[in-house]
């Protein structure tokens, strides 16, 4: 029997045994809490307690709040939330799944098929490094979102529409920036979105399990006969695309609505105990979500 390993089978042993060596470390470099940080100055820990117990996001002193796990999984918008995770990265994975079979179809060689999907994917990079700056220069996560979701489609559109080389690549290179920015930012959109000490783990948890099934849809609408055009695994993408749009702009609607309830109406909390105060989370009648 044949023992040698192939080229692509060392690489990942490569890569798991750093990924290994490194996790190791995680134990002994990442604290756990803030006041057991001790990179922290007590002067920082007691601030960041402060804020933390402001937004009611201390974990050290408190237990998992079972209502807080209900509220997460009957939410409307933590589902929302975990419908752009999905399709964002559906379509985020085209790159790096099958950007070298895609570019390799247009006539390339393999080596130089290689050194541009080393481009690709520093656009790939580019794009979710810009992301966060993007946001704040549009005054909202869901407006950055939405705009990478139009470029991404543009990206699949063009290389539907044509069967020229070329614009397959220019196609490439504009859904690989644009497509990887909702999967990068949604998570940090949907976490300030959050309060409570359960609630955030509880979608952050939701978000990754369900909306990490992305890819795995993409796995199966590339394939080998398709070639050049790929038109079933653009097609698809493009729809997935759609779907993350649509789904921003009814996210958006549905918190910039509760927001306007939230200021013209006055809830009395006084009847309700701590514990039950704490349990409203981002149903607290003063937080206000962001756009």
């Amino acid at each position: 029997m044949d023992t040698k390993w192939l080229p692509w089978q060392r690489i990942f042993v490569v890569i798991g045994a750093i990924s290994l060596l490194w996790s190791l470390l995680g134990p002994f470099v990442l604290a756990d809490y803030p006041d057991t940080a001790g990179f922290l100055s007590s002067d920082e820990r007691q601030l960041i307690l402060r804020i933390m117990e402001h937004q009611n996001t201390v974990a050290s002193s408190q237990q998992v709040r079972k209502a807080q796990v209900k509220m997460a999984l009957v939410d409307p918008k933590v589902w929302l939330w975990t419908t752009i995770d999905f399709c964002a990265n559906a379509a985020t994975q085209v790159n790096g799944m099958f950007g070298p079979s895609i570019i390799e179809s247009q006539g390339y060689s393999p080596q130089t098929a290689q050194a541009l999907t080393a481009l690709t994917n520093f656009m790939a990079f580019s794009g979710m490094a810009s992301i966060a700056y993007i946001a704040r220069i549009l005054r909202g996560s869901s407006t950055a979102i939405a705009l990478s979701n139009i470029l991404t489609m543009c990206g699949f559109m063009l290389a539907l529409c044509s069967s020229n080389p070329t614009v397959h690549m220019v196609a490439l290179f504009v859904f690989s920036f644009a497509s990887p920015q909702p999967a990068a930012h949604g998570p940090a959109w949907q976490m300030c979105n959050l309060q409570g000490n359960t609630k955030p783990a509880m979608a952050a948890a939701m978000s990754s399990a369900f909306g990490g099934l992305g890819p795995l849809a993409t796995a199966f609408v590339y394939r080998d006969e398709d070639r050049p055009k790929y038109t079933r695994g653009h097609l698809v993408c493009l729809l997935m695309t759609v779907l993350c749009l649509i789904t921003t702009l009814v996210l958006r609607r549905v918190l910039t609505k509760e927001n306007k309830r939230r200021n013209q109406g006055h809830v009395d909390l006084s009847e309700l105990t701590d514990e039950q105060i704490q349990d409203l989370a981002d149903n607290h009648p003063h937080f206000r979500y962001r756009l």
